[in-house]
C-alpha cells in the first residue's frame, strides 16, 4: 500500500511506502484452480459485472443457488446466477432485458464467481 488519498476535499499529496501486501493473499483461495476472465456483454450488469471488467473465477461445480457461475449451456458458454429448484436448474441473468435460460439438453457448471476488478476508467 502505498499511502492515503482523499476522498474528500484535495488535500496536500503525502507519498509514504505503506505496508505491502499480496493481492492473492485476498482474492485468491486456491491458486491452482483461480483464474480470471474478461467480461463481454451486458446480461449482469445489474450485479456490478460490466463489459471490460475482470472477473475472478475459481474452477469448481458445487455451485449453490444464487452463486455467479461459468457454465455450459446446451453447448454454449455463459456467466449467469445459478438457480435451483429442487431438482431443476437454470440460469437467470442481472439484467432484466434477458430471460432466464432453461437447458434443453446439459447444464455443467464450470466455475464459480469470485472476486471483480474494475480495470477501465468510467466517467459518469
Amino acid at each position: 500500500m502505498l499511502g492515503t488519498v482523499e476522498a474528500g476535499f484535495p488535500s496536500p499529496a503525502e507519498e509514504e511506502l505503506g505496508d505491502t501486501m499480496n493481492l492473492d493473499e485476498f482474492l485468491i483461495r486456491n491458486k491452482e484452480t483461480t483464474y480470471m476472465l474478461k467480461v463481454t456483454g451486458d446480461s449482469m450488469i445489474e450485479a456490478g459485472l460490466l463489459p471490460g471488467d475482470l472477473v475472478l473465477v475459481e474452477r469448481r461445480s458445487d455451485a449453490k443457488d444464487g452463486d455467479i457461475v461459468i457454465a455450459q449451456i446446451d453447448q454454449g458458454w455463459t456467466m449467469k446466477y445459478l438457480r435451483k429448484r429442487g431438482r431443476k436448474c437454470w440460469l437467470e441473468a442481472a439484467n432484466k432485458k434477458y430471460h432466464p435460460i432453461h437447458p434443453t439438453q446439459e447444464l455443467k457448471i464450470a466455475a464459480i464467481g469470485g472476486g471483480v476488478l474494475n480495470v477501465e476508467m468510467r466517467h459518469s
